[in-house]
């Protein structure tokens, strides 16, 4: 195959790759679990100038549902805070502190991601379908205009290189679909899971709450 035609295929899978990794990102700030990923496009403004989150702190993953973020200058606590409560305001937040090995004081963020209840999983889910709707009609799109430019290109060629340019192409926009699903199928299934986790937790609390209350009732039966 030429080499301009085989340029014309890497910018073709330059294009595709990119509408996949802009998918990724759309479902990695859809915030289920926590993805350091969702704290990137914070923006952390200080006297001398903006930073971005991993300049001014360290992020660390306690559990699938939680980070932790601890200012590398202390006195830049509250720079980070609204830096993050900027892009995500539906975080869940607590303020920690913990001594270190010269028996410091270090404060950190918990930052919890929000629960999934039925409203948050309806939501979710159909904000997860539509980005994965979004990512398709670009890959068609891309894919359409890509062989029409083929058209007079391939019209020179051996019937041999058009036949390997057409399938070459045709493979990299079939297994961009298929990543682009498989984006989806996973994501609807973390979103899942976490209403799941919800579900179960709250059935939980349920619980010790009846539980409570009885304990409560024998009592002043007893007193009675």
């Amino acid at each position: 195959m030429n080499n301009y035609l085989n340029a014309e295929i890497t910018q073709f899978q330059q294009k595709m790759n990119g509408y996949l990794m802009l998918f990724n990102y759309r479902m990695m700030n859809l915030c289920v679990k926590a993805e350091p990923a969702a704290l990137m496009p914070a923006t952390i403004v200080l006297e001398d100038g903006s930073y971005n989150i991993e300049d001014v702190a360290t992020v660390e993953k306690p559990d699938d549902y939680t980070f932790k973020v601890t200012p590398k200058n202390q006195n830049n606590m509250q720079a980070v805070v609204e830096g993050i409560l900027d892009i995500h305001p539906e975080f869940k937040m607590e303020e920690q502190h913990e001594k270190n090995e010269f028996n410091e004081e270090v404060y950190s963020v918990m930052y919890t991601m929000p629960e999934v209840d039925k409203n948050r999983r309806d939501l979710l889910n159909e904000t997860t379908k539509t980005f994965h709707k979004e990512c398709i009609a670009r890959l068609d799109a891309e894919y359409a205009a890509q062989t029409a430019s083929f058209v007079n290109l391939l019209a020179s060629a051996p019937d041999k290189e058009a036949d390997e340019a057409k399938d070459a192409v045709k493979d990299i926009y079939d297994e961009a679909k298929d990543q682009a699903d498989d984006l989806l199928k996973a994501k609807m299934t973390e979103i899942e899971d976490a209403y799941q986790r919800y579900v179960e937790e709250e059935a939980q609390r349920k619980q010790k709450d009846n539980s409570g209350v009885y304990s409560m009732s024998m009592k002043w039966n007893q007193e009675e």
